[in-house]
């Protein structure tokens, strides 16, 4: 059972950023530090990638551990299991969709796990170098 009342949900739930998390703040602060220059939240490219390098062709999606649903990090919630698995579930389709849509136009596409982000942001980086 849910401890909030259905209004300190939505407003908790209102709260959520789907932009400028931290994980995209530290690896913009990365890239910016390296003199990698990029566009973020490109409204006319398919599911809006977190970073995108025009010239090579290349896109960068920031993924929520919870919200996309990572194989080992990804706790559900005890209240509401199925609508919270729905919800999920459909995030993933809906992330494949967009790569493969991506890949179709010509981006190549890279997906970066908030978590490794934060722990091991070299890493992150290099991967992304790597590629550009």
């Amino acid at each position: 059972m849910d401890n909030l009342t259905p209004e300190q949900r939505r407003k908790n739930m209102q709260n959520i950023r789907s932009e400028g998390t931290q994980p995209e703040r530290l690896l913009a602060k990365e890239l910016r530090r390296r003199k990698i220059y990029f566009a973020k939240h490109v409204k006319t490219i398919i599911g809006k990638p977190d970073f995108v390098f025009r010239r090579k062709r290349v896109v960068v999606f920031v993924d929520s551990d919870f919200w996309h649903g990572h194989r080992t990090r990804c706790v559900m919630p005890k209240s509401n299991c199925g609508c919270w698995e729905q919800k999920i579930v459909r995030n993933k389709q809906r992330d494949k969709q967009v790569t493969r849509e991506l890949k179709e136009s010509g981006w190549m596409v890279i997906r970066l796990w908030e978590r490794d982000i934060q722990r091991n942001l070299s890493k992150s980086i290099k991967k992304l170098i790597c590629v550009l």
